[in-house]
């Protein structure tokens, strides 16, 4: 069990969460960030299987929480290698209490928290508000991630995209709808010997075995029964799973999740195992292809979205070109898109390697980030 003292400067107090600290701090993600419940508090931090406590900061002035930054927990892999992890969101100071080194304080009193504690190390995904304040605290810019989306309802995408870029969304919108973007027709014939089933309970076990099959030497977030058994458990989300199978063995497996509150509808593919990028995840393995052609023809198939989103290492280049899925970092996805960037920041030697620095040392998928 963590237990770290408390630092008191200026009125505020900054310390870890105690469970009277609840109303207050779903108070504030109401406020600052929208949503939040007890129901998601509780399965994103009380029972989160990677940390015995609460890894949430606050601070507080008064009996008044102000300010908080969280660490949602994780397992990281590499190889054989294990390492317990936090990433480091739900980054809120409450506007009456901002430019007071709040946010500041937070940072440094969490990297002095787990300096010594089980966790290995902090990766995240800031967005253009917190990176700056990210690296001013020691955070390594690892990279810029992109995302793919296929995207059949261009001004539903326009949506997606979010703040600075707002104006950019009418000329996008017409480029997309005047058939920039193409989008395949569906009815891609599956190949021989394969068919997928649409599960509506997440196969956890299947899952796991999938991941298993290709563990890739890179970082990653381990993909076993008690992650899985976890994280599709976010109450906010709906998901769905789907396998494909060869002479009824499993061979691939994905699920697909949607964000109950967002507007536009958005299907995520957060995960696809086994992870691309070592043994049976190679991309140019013609099995590998055939079954991700009958998966992405399924998913899509499946569901009303208009929009679908896939991380850019889950899916082969031929997959995403067949299903339509283009990057977030080139036009025209780019003038109404911000991609996502990849931070680290290691606590234990261990991990101290220039592969933790470099997008090329990480596999990475969308169920890695808390937004998923």
């Amino acid at each position: 069990m963590i237990r770290a003292a408390r630092h008191d400067a200026d009125g505020y107090t900054i310390r870890l969460f105690e469970p009277g600290d609840r109303d207050g701090y779903l108070a504030l993600h109401r406020e600052v960030l929208g949503g939040g419940s007890d129901e998601w508090f509780d399965w994103k931090y009380v029972d989160n299987p990677y940390a015995d406590h609460v890894a949430v900061v606050v601070a507080t002035d008064g009996d008044r929480v102000v300010g908080a930054k969280s660490g949602m927990g994780f397992e990281v892999g590499r190889g054989d290698e294990r390492f317990l992890a936090l990433q480091p969101g739900d980054t809120m100071v409450h506007p009456d209490h901002r430019r007071q080194g709040v946010y500041s304080r937070m940072t440094e009193f969490m990297k002095s928290t787990y300096a010594d504690a089980p966790q290995a190390l902090f990766f995240n995904y800031p967005n253009a508000a917190t990176l700056p304040g990210s690296l001013k605290h020691g955070w390594s810019e690892v990279g810029t991630v992109t995302t793919r989306y296929r995207v059949a309802d261009p001004v539903g995408f326009a949506g997606v995209g979010a703040g600075p870029l707002e104006d950019a969304v009418g000329r996008a919108g017409r480029a997309v709808a005047g058939g920039l973007l193409g989008v395949p027709r569906l009815g891609s014939r599956v190949a021989d010997g394969l068919s997928v089933r649409r599960h509506r309970e997440i196969p956890v076990a299947t899952l796991a075995d999938l991941y298993r099959r290709a563990v890739p030497d890179t970082f990653h977030v381990v993909r076993d029964e008690t992650y899985l058994g976890w994280r599709y458990g976010n109450p906010r989300w709906e998901y769905t799973a789907y396998t494909v199978e060869r002479g009824g063995r499993p061979v691939l497996g994905a699920v697909v999740g949607v964000d109950d509150d967002a507007d536009p509808t958005v299907a995520s593919v957060v995960d696809v195992l086994p992870m691309r990028g070592s043994g049976t995840g190679r991309a140019d393995d013609p099995a590998r292809r055939d079954a991700e052609y009958a998966l992405f023809d399924r998913i899509v198939a499946s569901s009303e979205a208009g929009v679908f989103a896939a991380a850019d290492g889950a899916v082969s280049p031929s997959t995403a070109a067949r299903f339509g899925f283009l990057p977030d970092t080139a036009p025209p996805l780019s003038w109404v898109a911000t991609p996502s960037t990849l931070v680290a920041y290691p606590l234990d030697e261990a991990v101290d390697t220039p592969a933790l620095a470099s997008l090329d040392g990480w596999t990475l998928g969308l169920s890695d980030r808390d937004t998923r």
